[in-house]
């Protein structure tokens, strides 16, 4: 298989892309691998490539002042993932991001990437459309934490993240939720039951 066919894939769900465009951006690119629980970046580092996640699911999490883990958010294949604010800004990470299985991803130097949308605004217009992206995303998730039940937390993260739900730790979860491990048990139970 092409390594390159999902992020094309991607990218034709984007933009209109010629072929030549394809193949520009992903001559940029190079393979990278990280075994389970391994960190792809950690609080505080400076970093300078934004990857693409070929095989794997990734979870995003705070870490707090007394050392609890809270869960920003899981990443799945097919997907880009790296710590944008730091990127943007050239400041370091305010969050982890650590393999919760093998993963194989692609990896783009982001200088490279700005230089690509000096060359071409085709890239620019990539560049707003994963903005977008993350702003809804963010924003939806900011609705369900104040608005929602931890029930319909739950739901919606099934919705959203069904496919991996198997493969994420139940204490995960529960951080992502906001709730407790015991709480998510109840939820769970209650389903099961009803």
């Amino acid at each position: 298989m092409n390594t390159f066919l999902p992020l094309h894939t991607f990218l034709d769900r984007l933009l209109p892309l010629t072929e030549d465009q394809k193949e520009r951006f992903t001559s940029l690119f190079t393979v990278t691998t990280l075994a389970k629980g391994e960190h792809l970046l950690r609080t505080g580092d400076h970093l300078s490539h934004l990857y693409f996640n070929l095989s794997g699911c990734f979870r995003l999490y705070y870490s707090t002042y007394d050392g609890k883990e809270r869960i920003k958010s899981f990443c799945a294949a097919n997907d880009f993932i790296t710590s944008y604010s730091a990127l943007l800004t050239d400041s370091p990470s305010p969050f982890s991001i650590q393999a919760l299985e093998p993963a194989k991803l692609l990896r783009i130097f982001y200088p490279d990437f700005l230089t690509l949308i000096a060359e071409d605004p085709i890239w620019e217009r990539l560049a707003r459309k994963m903005a977008e992206s993350l702003y809804v995303k963010k924003e939806r998730r900011e609705m369900q934490l104040l608005t929602l039940s931890a029930e319909d937390r739950y739901r919606s993260f099934l919705e959203e993240f069904g496919v991996l739900a198997k493969k994420i730790p139940q204490y995960y979860i529960a951080s992502y939720l906001g709730i407790t491990p015991v709480a998510l048990s109840r939820i769970r139970a209650k389903w099961r039951n009803s």
